[in-house]
């Protein structure tokens, strides 16, 4: 319940007697309720509650117009205006009805300071009261405010003599409308009493009936709905409203710079800017429809990176310095730059253009509204040129940068013609990105902030040989090549070299490769990088290694200053034997020779070299030649004629090669019998029946004599168990093939160890093993210091060699992990191999 007050006048003021009635503590709260001055009747008092309505603005305009009521409102569904004489019209009153009722329909606070009220009272006790008076009353301090006269201008309200059946019901209503624009600001409620007296002025013998007090909002409301920089200007828009300023005329805008605690500027608002959507919005507010500002402030003394503060101020004063009620918006600045960006790409990839993009986020961008991209050479010191560029939404960084103001208009994009601009190769360059409040120049005469990206140097360089080929017209090449050094050295070329030779040379016209630009963006001109170029030499001018040089000068003829980017070597002669095999009656020799010196060569030849004398044993000539050979075109492009290079030949063993070690020579020459000019290409060494056959165990397994191991460099023994051979090895040579009979395989696994081991210092004539019954001569270890030894063929306790045993050398598999040999070869490795050569051991 609130606590209500009866009126009494007493002299020339007002008192007070307290009644209790029930209120909404909110706008605008009503009730009805019976009187205190009369004894509780059996009728119970009515306790309703009014509520205020509010607008919603659409599009800056207000919905919901207010009516303004400056003269009583007529209500066609409660009645019209009638003079107090109708109360005698009224025929079934009920004189035992002592109640004091009342309602208040409306209580509506309008933005020009009125108040407009209507509602009903009836009561018995209004009649010999003829005159019916609304009051206006000031609960907080005890004060009526204002009172008005509507004896004549009464409601007819048929609906509450229905309901009530008391004196006067169907004449009870009323209107009235005050004006409090002077008084608003020193009123937080008011409450309105409806009299009815038998005194002309409004006291004497009256009844009362006190409405629940209507709130008066006291709240100070303002938003700044823009600030931003134009015309070098700060222009602020928003709007400012509270009933506080109800007696303060003048309005000011004020700047305060918080950094140092000093009024920077200050507007006086003589235009106030409608606003119907605050009105609509935000209902009761005085002159909330004309609360709207707009101001310019000029920015030479404002500085955007100190902490900045706008102050809405209503004040009694025209200097606006007293008497006043401020509203303190959020500050436009923090004085804490979260200054951010990034360079996200650089391309110079047309030669004609700098393009770049990326993002810049900082708080004064809504202030500085003039972005610029500014290209600064690092190198010299100095500004190349800037330009305006175009600002993206960016949501992204919206999302990074939540807290950051701007940061979804953050990104930009940029060109700058490079003509004129003479930048130079191997400087380092910087894009700074710019935010200005002055559009002239590059933005530095006004205030700024700046984004340094990451600095590029102009030193980047890259090229690729694509496709190569030797013809008789000279050598085919197509590829790529780019260099920043073509900034200013402009003239592209290719060189071919013979051990670091020019052969020739020929210029380039580069060609469009959106490829190489959408890789190399960054590189000046990669978008005009390819090229594809006959270089005309005659193959036979290529005899050593060739490799390409591709140049770009700052001289037409391609000498001067260059710079230079080399190809890979390339050979100018190669070849390879897949296949030599030997049988007892034949061989068969097959491989791929291709050389820049076969030009002109049409006959090729396989010719026998005797390894150990130096002499010629045997030649053929060989007819199945230039096949093709599509895997040595592949990887030997370089090379003239490598596509068609292969070869083949079988023919039967003649006696003049029979049991030698040979290397044999792929010829390729102009003369039908071999000799002539020729280009030739050497195998390793071969073993045409070398091996003796039949084996046997008391022979050395080949026809020839022993390697001398001091014209070796790099001697080595490699034991195969499945083949059941030791070779004796050069580097990669195998200067020696003996049969042996390694350890039996025992669940895949042979007794043998596999790895890589060396000779030790053990050796010795002969040793027995009475646990296995056997033992063996001449012998070398390897493995365990007498373990695992290289020995003959085994023997028996009284030292006669097993035939068994001796019988499986170089067929079988059969030892106890040792490596049986002949007797001469495993005299000789005892006598020959010195400690700490390498054995490799495998399957």
């Amino acid at each position: 319940m609130k606590e209500h007050k009866k009126l009494y006048k007493h002299g020339k003021l007002w008192v007070t007697a307290t009644i209790f009635a029930a209120t909404l503590g909110i706008a605008v709260g009503t009730g009805q309720a019976q009187a205190a001055t009369e004894p509780a009747t059996t009728t119970p008092a009515v306790q309703q509650v009014g509520q205020t309505t509010t607008g919603s603005s659409q599009n800056g305009r207000e919905t919901n117009q207010q009516p303004s009521a400056t003269t009583p409102q007529q209500d066609t569904n409660r009645g019209t205006a009638v003079t107090s004489q109708a109360t005698t019209d009224q025929t079934n009153i009920n004189p035992n009805d002592h109640g004091n009722y009342g309602w208040l329909d409306q209580a509506k606070l309008n933005s020009d300071g009125s108040l407009n009220v209507s509602g009903w009272h009836a009561t018995n006790e209004s009649q010999g009261r003829q005159y019916h008076y609304i009051i206006a009353f000031d609960p907080t301090h005890n004060v009526e405010i204002a009172r008005q006269n509507i004896t004549d201008h009464e409601v007819s309200r048929p609906d509450i003599a229905k309901n009530y059946h008391v004196a006067g019901a169907g004449q009870s209503g009323f209107s009235a409308v005050f004006n409090f624009s002077s008084q608003l600001a020193n009123l937080d409620r008011i409450q309105i009493i409806s009299r009815y007296t038998d005194d002309a002025a409004g006291n004497g013998n009256s009844i009362d009936y006190w409405f629940a007090p209507i709130m008066v909002s006291r709240a100070n409301l303002a938003n700044l709905d823009k600030a931003i920089v134009a015309d070098n200007q700060l222009v602020l828009s928003g709007w400012h409203a509270t009933n506080l300023a109800a007696d303060k005329e003048y309005h000011y805008i004020i700047l305060l710079d918080r950094t140092t605690n000093k009024e920077v500027t200050r507007v006086k608002v003589d235009v106030p800017v409608a606003r119907p959507d605050i009105v609509h919005a935000f209902p009761g507010i005085y002159h909330g429809n004309q609360s709207g500002f707009t101001v310019k402030l000029p920015i030479e003394k404002i500085n955007f990176n100190h902490q900045l503060q706008v102050i809405s101020r209503y004040s009694s004063q025209d200097d606006g310095n007293s008497d006043y009620v401020d509203y303190w918006f959020t500050p436009l600045t923090t004085g804490q730059q979260n200054n951010q960006g990034h360079l996200d790409s650089i391309d110079l990839s047309d030669g004609e253009h700098l393009t770049f993009s990326g993002w810049h986020a900082s708080p004064l961008a809504a202030f500085e509204t003039n972005h610029f991209g500014i290209l600064f050479d690092l190198t010299s010191n100095a500004q190349v040129t800037s330009v305006n560029t175009e600002q993206i939404y960016r949501p992204d960084i919206t999302r990074f940068l939540a807290g950051v103001p701007g940061a979804g208009q953050s990104g930009f994009n940029g060109q700058i013609n490079l003509t004129g601009l003479n930048l130079q190769p191997g400087h380092r360059y910087v894009i700074v990105s710019r935010y200005s409040t002055s559009s002239e120049g590059n933005g530095g005469n006004g205030q700024y902030s700046d984004f340094w990206s990451a600095p590029f140097t102009l030193n980047q360089r890259a090229s690729y040989i694509e496709g190569i080929k030797m013809t008789k017209e000279g050598l085919q090449v197509n590829g790529w090549m780019i260099s920043d050094q073509s900034l200013n050295k402009s003239h592209p070329y290719l060189l071919v070299m013979n051990d670091g030779k020019e052969v020739n040379r020929v210029a380039l016209n580069l060609t469009s490769r959106p490829d190489i630009a959408k890789i190399y963006g960054g590189v000046y001109n990669s978008a005009n990088s390819g090229f594809s170029a006959l270089v005309k030499l005659n193959p036979t001018q290529i005899t050593g290694n060739m490799q390409l040089i591709l140049r770009f000068s700052d001289d037409e003829h391609g000498n001067g200053n260059c710079d230079d980017q080399y190809s890979p070597v390339y050979l100018s002669s190669a070849g390879h034997f897949d296949a030599i095999q030997v049988s007892p009656q034949s061989i068969y020799v097959a491989g791929w020779h291709a050389s820049n010196q076969s030009v002109n060569k049409p006959y090729q030849w396989l010719i026998f070299i005797d390894s150990q004398t130096g002499h010629e044993l045997w030649r053929q000539q060989v007819l199945d030649a230039n096949r093709t050979r599509g895997d040595v075109a592949k990887a030997e492009p370089a090379i003239y004629n490598s596509g068609n290079s292969g070869y083949q030949l079988g023919f039967n063993i003649p006696n003049q090669l029979n049991h030698h070690m040979v290397r044999i020579i792929h010829r390729i020459t102009d003369d039908k019998y071999g000799n002539g000019n020729a280009v030739d290409e050497w195998s390793g060494l071969v073993s045409i029946n070398a091996m003796r056959t039949p084996i046997d165990y008391r022979q050395p397994s080949e026809y020839f004599a022993y390697p001398n191991l001091s014209q070796l460099n790099n001697f080595w023994i490699h034991v195969r168990i499945g083949q059941n051979r030791v070779y004796l090895m050069n580097n990669n040579d195998v200067v020696y093939t003996m049969y042996c009979t390694a350890g039996y395989y025992q669940n895949g696994v042979s007794t043998t160890p596999l790895g890589t081991y060396y000779i030790q210092a053990e050796r010795g004539n002969s040793f027995y093993n009475g646990a296995l019954g056997e033992g063996a001569n001449y012998w070398t270890s390897f493995l365990n210091h007498g373990e695992y030894l290289f020995h003959t063929v085994p023997t028996d306790r009284w030292g006669n060699y097993k035939p068994y045993e001796a019988s499986q050398l170089g067929i079988n598999q059969g030892s106890h992990g040792c490596i049986r040999l002949s007797i001469p070869d495993a005299y000789w490795i005892m006598h020959n191999v010195p400690t700490g050569t390498r054995v490799v051991i495998d399957n």
